[in-house]
């Protein structure tokens, strides 16, 4: 134990390293903690160095502690002076995110933990999926191929590295397989958008009607079928038949049969808008993302169910002025 006795025993407070091996015999593990703090790890490390558990090799453990150290404290002489107080503060705890320099190395000593509840990998992957990547599935597959090849025969062993990969085959490449076999069909119409027929007469339409068109805008949003970050200019956007960009797509928090009942009464019920056939849900896409800013399908678009007729009933009202 070089370190621990260069940095305790060598400045003479041999109680205060008893005292800290038990504190750290009583520690509990962080399985259920999915986020990275370094103090979550150094106690961890320290714990399987003390107790010696059977799934860590006690030369590693005590390599990743004294790189810990190294990492985690303030100058030594800084030490030196606080030390008779208390050792434990010394140990400085950082909140690792995907932008740190080195999330990497965290997040395989984070990993590492889990040779003792390999049933949580799982939910710690999904977690990361969701929080570091932005459900990125292809940046996270490459992530974690990467990580493997770096850390695997350092920190963690062919038990945990087999259900990393089992969660990249299983979870992220299946699904990138299975969106790449259902591609959206080629549109038949040239249609970018939704066009209002008046515009087709009356290029200044929707201009001389901006009261109207605000007023069914803000309704939208207050009654929760819009995202109430929808700006005006993009809701405009999408009954004048022009491209718009991904990233200003329409928010839709409402149900799928809520959209289908906006759009088919523009389309079919009051005729406001020009008829696209059969490219009416591809247009649609277009148009609007779901509340979790994933792109519809046509199926789910066109094969959605619903009974508030309330609802129904309160879109047609709202839309009514257009």
């Amino acid at each position: 134990m070089p370190v621990f006795y260069d940095f305790f025993i060598e400045n003479r407070h041999f109680i205060l390293y008893q005292s800290l091996i038990q504190y750290y015999l009583i520690m509990n593990t962080y399985f259920d903690h999915n986020d990275i703090h370094t103090t979550h790890i150094f106690d961890f490390e320290t714990e399987c160095f003390f107790r010696d558990p059977l799934e860590f090799n006690k030369t590693q453990t005590r390599k990743i502690l004294s790189e810990l150290i190294t990492k985690l404290t303030p100058l030594r002489e800084a030490c030196k002076k606080t030390i008779v107080d208390n050792p434990l503060p010394l140990i400085k705890n950082y909140m690792i995110t995907h932008k740190s320099c080195d999330f990497d190395y965290w997040f395989a000593l984070k990993l590492r933990q889990y040779q003792m509840g390999l049933k949580n990998i799982f939910k710690f992957l999904d977690h990361h999926l969701a929080q570091s990547f932005n459900n990125d599935r292809k940046q996270f597959n490459e992530f974690l191929k990467l990580t493997l090849l770096q850390y695997e025969k350092i920190f963690f062993n062919k038990k945990v590295s087999r259900i990393v990969k089992d969660y990249r085959r299983t979870i992220l490449l299946s699904r990138k397989n299975k969106s790449q076999k259902i591609q959206a069909r080629k549109p038949k119409t040239s249609y970018s958008t939704f066009l209002l027929k008046s515009l087709e007469n009356n290029p200044n339409y929707i201009r001389n009607h901006i009261v109207v068109f605000m007023d069914i805008w803000y309704t939208l949003k207050k009654e929760g079928f819009i995202n109430k970050n929808t700006t005006f200019q993009n809701f405009k956007a999408i009954f004048k038949n022009q491209p718009i960009e991904s990233l200003n797509r329409i928010k839709w928090i409402g149900t799928n049969k809520e959209l289908q009942w906006f759009v088919k009464y523009l389309v079919y019920e009051s005729r406001k808008v020009v008829d696209l056939d059969k490219d009416i849900w591809l247009i649609t896409m277009k148009c609007f993302v779901n509340v979790d800013e994933k792109e519809y399908t046509e199926s789910q678009l066109r094969n959605a169910s619903g009974y508030k007729i309330d609802r129904k009933k309160l879109l047609k009202n709202i839309l009514n002025g257009i």
